[in-house]
C-alpha cells in the first residue's frame, strides 16, 4: 500500500492547511496531552496514521474513514490527542 498522504483526506471534508513544522508536537512523537484540532489536515493526518498504525489498518478507505469519524463524530470535549486517540480507539466498532 502506498503511504496515506494529506492530500488523501476525503475531498468533502474542508480543512485547514496551515504549514507545522514536521518536528511540531501536533504532529510528531506519541499522541499526548497537546491540543487537537480536528479542522486541522496535519493534524489530522497526524492521528489516522497513528491509530491506523494501532489498528493495524492499511486499506486507504479504512483511513479515509477514520477522517470521515473524526470529522462528523468526534465529540468536542476530546480536547488532546490522547483523548481523541482513545475516545477513536473505544469508539471505533460502532462505525
Amino acid at each position: 500500500m502506498k503511504p496515506f498522504k494529506v492530500t488523501d483526506l476525503p475531498k468533502h471534508i474542508t480543512y485547514q492547511m496551515t504549514a507545522i513544522p514536521s518536528d511540531d508536537a501536533r504532529v510528531s512523537g506519541t499522541p499526548d496531552k497537546t491540543p487537537f484540532n480536528k479542522q486541522e489536515a496535519a493534524e489530522v493526518h497526524y492521528l489516522i496514521t497513528r491509530f491506523a498504525s494501532a489498528k493495524r489498518l492499511k486499506l486507504k478507505k479504512s483511513l479515509v474513514k477514520v477522517a470521515e469519524v473524526i470529522h462528523a463524530e468526534l465529540p468536542k470535549e476530546q480536547k488532546t490527542q490522547i483523548e481523541a486517540m482513545k475516545w477513536l480507539q473505544a469508539n471505533w466498532n460502532k462505525f
